[in-house]
């Protein structure tokens, strides 16, 4: 009785030891993983915006100078094969803002797209970019119009990439915090036992 009544203080004196090591060692992996996230997620969502804006430009401009200088193909299969080759929907107004060719949507079903912020802007004669979703809850839609010879064409692409990226990248960032638990129970366990059996030395 008397081994047992001494064990049951040793066994809660390692108990606590080993709570706020572990405690400690969760606060510091919660603290790191919010600001890992935190400041991983904007710089890499920052980053690969940039890169399909860039992309997406270079190829609107290639666009605008086939449409000025085609003229063995109709405006419709120009949009139509230039939005194959950048797999994006491609858009081409005239000075009005008037809707001459889309790749994806009826010419007949589409209102004044130069009022859109990018048509707007490659109307004055410079290379528009906005980004907006098409419905409240549906992916944010990169927009880049470039001015041409009478009118302006636009592609419009998709940011589904950005958001799969992110979550995968949130993916990893939980593995590697359930991997930093598990060392910390590891170690914890191991820290709890040899400063309490110092302790009673």
């Amino acid at each position: 009785m008397a081994t047992e009544a001494a064990a049951l203080p040793r066994s809660r004196g390692r108990l606590g030891t080993f709570l706020i090591l572990f405690l400690s060692c969760v606060g510091m992996i919660a603290v790191a993983a919010v600001t890992i996230s935190y400041s991983v997620n904007r710089y890499w969502q920052a980053v690969m915006r940039e890169e399909i804006t860039r992309s997406l430009t270079e190829k609107a401009r290639m666009f605008a100078a086939r449409v000025d200088t085609d003229r063995l193909h109709k405006i419709d299969d120009i949009a139509s094969q230039e939005a194959q080759y950048a797999g994006a929907r491609a858009t081409v107004i005239d000075g009005n803002g008037k809707v001459l060719a889309d790749s994806e949507v009826s010419v007949a079903t589409l209102e004044n797209e130069g009022r859109r912020p990018e048509f707007a802007t490659a109307l004055r004669g410079q290379t528009g970019v906005a980004t907006r979703k098409r419905s409240a809850f549906g992916t944010p839609v990169l927009y880049v119009a470039v001015p041409v010879s009478g009118g302006a064409v636009r592609f419009a692409y998709p940011l589904a990439d950005v958001g799969i990226a992110m979550a995968h990248a949130r993916n990893i960032l939980f593995l590697g915090i359930v991997a930093a638990i598990v060392a910390a129970l590891v170690i914890s366990a191991l820290g709890s036992g040899m400063i309490y059996g110092r302790a009673r030395s």
